[in-house]
């Protein structure tokens, strides 16, 4: 009779161990880079949706410098239906954030899980919209700058983790004409995404962008 060779249980048994040792290694950093790469690619659809919709408006309504802001929208609901309801698919106007899903009006934290003071709550100078995808976009009232100066943008609406820097991220207009990330102005070595405080906002579109649209291991994640 001829002798077969077969590995024995004890081998078996220890050659799935070694397996299970290296997946529980690497698993979590392959994890990480598919939420990095999703989260990217979410951000460019949303800048690109958010360019592309202004554009449209601006060629009905004339350039969004020009647009009421501020205590000049006098009718919210006029406003949002002029300037924006056509030129986004299917977008579902919140009066507050809780409208839209969340759990309160107060659902943004940063980085260190500090709750941030902006809020999405009735108001008559304020739109908060979500679109078809559950992308949640907050244009809040700024007496300075202009209603439609800021877009907060939340990735996912009201599905966790409402963190600014995770799925929360900040586009600016400047001189309101053209959509820029937050924090566009500085230079390269100035920003820092890692510093947020309650009532702040943060440069961590910015160094997205900059880097090429990539989340690099720098990078508070």
């Amino acid at each position: 009779m001829k002798k077969r060779n077969a590995f024995t249980l004890a081998e078996v048994l220890i050659t799935l161990g070694i397996i299970g040792v290296v997946a529980a290694m690497t698993l979590p950093a392959i994890l990480v880079k598919t939420d990095k790469q999703e989260t990217v690619a979410k951000l460019k659809k949303v800048y690109s949706v958010l360019s592309q919709g202004i554009k449209r408006s601006e060629l009905d309504n004339g350039e969004i410098s020009e647009w009421p802001t501020g205590a000049d929208i006098t009718d919210v609901n006029a406003y949002f239906d002029k300037y924006w309801r056509p030129y986004y698919k299917n977008p579902k106007i919140c009066s507050t954030a809780v409208a839209c899903g969340y759990s309160n009006n107060f659902a943004w934290t940063n980085l260190d899980g500090e709750r941030f003071s902006w809020s999405v709550n009735t108001s008559e100078t304020r739109v908060a919209f979500l679109l078809s995808d559950q992308t949640f976009i907050f244009n809040p009232r700024n007496s300075t700058f202009g209603y439609v100066n800021y877009f907060y943008v939340d990735l996912n609406g009201p599905k966790n983790p409402n963190v600014v820097g995770k799925d929360v991220f900040i586009f600016t207009l400047s001189d309101k004409k053209l959509l820029r990330p937050f924090g566009y102005d500085k230079k390269y070595e100035d920003l820092d995404c890692s510093k947020q405080s309650s009532g702040n906002e943060n440069d961590c579109t910015a160094k997205i962008m900059a880097d090429g649209w990539e989340i690099k291991d720098d990078y508070p994640w």
